[in-house]
């Protein structure tokens, strides 16, 4: 299974070694991808894309199917800056928001993780946003291990 399709604009990423089997994960620019929707309902399976603004924000979107299931920003605090439509509810807030995660990552890992650990992971604010989505990921279980680029590794 892809997390994105491959093609020209898709390069391996550097987290190679600690991919968990059946995942495959792919970086880009963020400009290579116009339409994040149109990318998720063309991969089938559980995937998730994520786009990281400057190392200061995150915006995840987990899929199943083609279907966006959830989606939300990692250092939800900068997102205003970025001029991101802010949710409803502040994703740290929203309890719906980390049950739906929880049945997303046991469906697509077979990981259980409580929707507790899910909010603490999305509301840790980091350094970088790059960091905390190595968070989300290493507790999805879509990586084995969690690296840090900073020096702000969470107590998970």
């Amino acid at each position: 299974m892809k997390v994105l399709p491959a093609g020209d604009a898709w390069g391996p990423d550097r987290w190679e070694g600690a991919v968990a089997p059946g995942w495959s994960v792919a970086e880009t620019e963020i400009l290579a991808v116009g339409d994040p929707e149109a990318v998720l309902a063309r991969t089938s399976g559980p995937a998730l894309l994520a786009f990281v603004l400057d190392s200061d924000l995150a915006h995840v979107m987990g899929a199943a199917d083609g279907e966006t299931r959830w989606e939300l920003y990692l250092n939800e605090h900068c997102a205003e800056a970025y001029d991101a439509p802010l949710p409803e509810v502040a994703c740290a807030q929203n309890a719906d928001l980390h049950q739906e995660i929880a049945v997303w990552i046991k469906a697509a890992t077979g990981n259980v993780v409580s929707p507790e650990r899910i909010r603490k992971v999305i509301s840790t604010q980091r350094v970088l946003a790059d960091d905390a989505l190595r968070s989300l990921l290493y507790v999805c279980g879509i990586v084995t291990e969690h690296m840090s680029f900073g020096d702000d590794l969470p107590d998970l």
